[in-house]
């Protein structure tokens, strides 16, 4: 993991990439984005657009849930 950590360092010069978590979210991007390609480009020939819809409409409500029981 830290050959890979150090590879993002050299590859991008930005400066929120000197903090870990950022890290782990670009390697999460890198991992995920190409298994969503295929399944959105399933979804949409399957004509099943409204199954997309409710996975996008949980994954904000996950979201929303974990921040609000961040504060607490």
């Amino acid at each position: 993991m830290e050959v890979i950590n150090s590879i993002l360092e050299v590859i991008l010069p930005f400066e929120f990439i000197q903090y870990e978590f950022m890290k782990n979210a670009l390697i999460a991007i890198f991992l995920i984005s190409p298994i969503f390609a295929i399944l959105g480009t399933m979804i949409v020939n399957n004509k099943m657009a409204f199954f997309s819809d409710a996975l996008g409409h949980s994954a904000l409500t996950g979201i929303a849930l974990r921040e609000s029981n961040r504060d607490k």
